[in-house]
């Protein structure tokens, strides 16, 4: 019998992720999209669509809107430093996206004031469902919750980082792997056999040799009926196994649908019927 192959795809953060001009529509889906305070009553993180909110890789940006208080910021989408909000100053504020979903800085309404997004209320978007969870603090309104009983905020998507040199990587991974945007995405700096768009698109270090999306591990039952993969692996991604019974047909997904990452390996099994090949 030959041997079995299967292949690990990466999807990059979740659902969709897609590239953003500035003032194109909110990420935020249009059902599910409101917070709600005590004080302050519903706030719609869509807004008018073309300037709700837009849940970034990096940062976010875009208005919520509150009846109440009007416009709320969620930063410009250009920090000073073209990687993240520093959070110092009125013209570099904003909410950031650390990768694994944490949502930390400052908003500002010219109504409210400041919104806190911090570890206490510890505001959180789920990188598979995209739902947001978790509260922010606002001194003149109180805790808003971004997820409750009857309502809370889910984004369709992540918005991709800037990209101004269009080369298919974000500036600001390029910024922070490299100080600099004069890189080659076809480059292989670190000899690990990924090129550094693909070390971008799938979470690793393109300047370390054993950070690489790769299977480790595969065992395989009689005639390929079960299989157990294992995997490195990052928190900032998402996972599909593929398959196919052969290089002409379509690849398919395995059952498992999109993986989380169990840390700096991830470890699946799933069953299928015999088959003398498979890849």
């Amino acid at each position: 019998m030959k041997a079995n192959k299967f292949i690990v795809i990466v999807a990059a953060l979740f659902i969709v992720h897609y590239a953003l001009p500035a003032g194109a529509a909110s990420t935020v889906n249009a059902a599910n999209k409101y917070a709600y305070a005590a004080n302050l009553g519903w706030m719609d993180w869509r807004g008018d669509i073309n300037n709700g909110a837009m849940i970034g890789e990096y940062v976010c940006s875009g208005y919520l809107y509150a009846g109440n208080v009007g416009w709320i910021n969620l930063g410009s989408g250009s920090p000073a430093n073209n990687i993240q909000y520093q959070n110092n100053s009125g013209s570099d504020f904003g909410v950031n996206q650390d990768g694994q979903g944490n949502l930390r800085g400052y908003a500002y309404g010219a109504n409210i004031g400041w919104l806190n997004f911090e570890n206490t209320g510890a505001p959180k978007v789920d990188l598979q469902t995209g739902i947001i969870s978790g509260y922010v603090w606002s001194a003149n309104c109180g805790w808003i919750s971004l997820s409750n009983a009857v309502a809370y905020v889910q984004t369709d998507a992540f918005a991709a980082g800037a990209d101004s040199n269009n080369d298919g990587i974000a500036d600001a991974w390029e910024l922070l792997h490299f100080g600099t945007l004069n890189i080659d995405p076809n480059a292989d700096p670190d000899n690990d056999g990924m090129s550094n768009l693909e070390e971008y698109l799938a979470g690793t270090d393109p300047n370390n040799a054993l950070d690489v999306l790769q299977v480790k591990t595969g065992s395989f039952g009689f005639n390929g009926t079960t299989v157990t993969l294992t995997w490195g692996s990052v928190p900032t991604r998402q996972y599909y196994i593929q398959k196919t019974p052969d290089l002409a047909t379509p690849w398919v997904d395995s059952g498992l649908g999109l993986i989380s990452s169990d840390g700096a390996t991830t470890t699946r099994v799933f069953t299928d019927t015999p088959a003398p090949t498979r890849f």
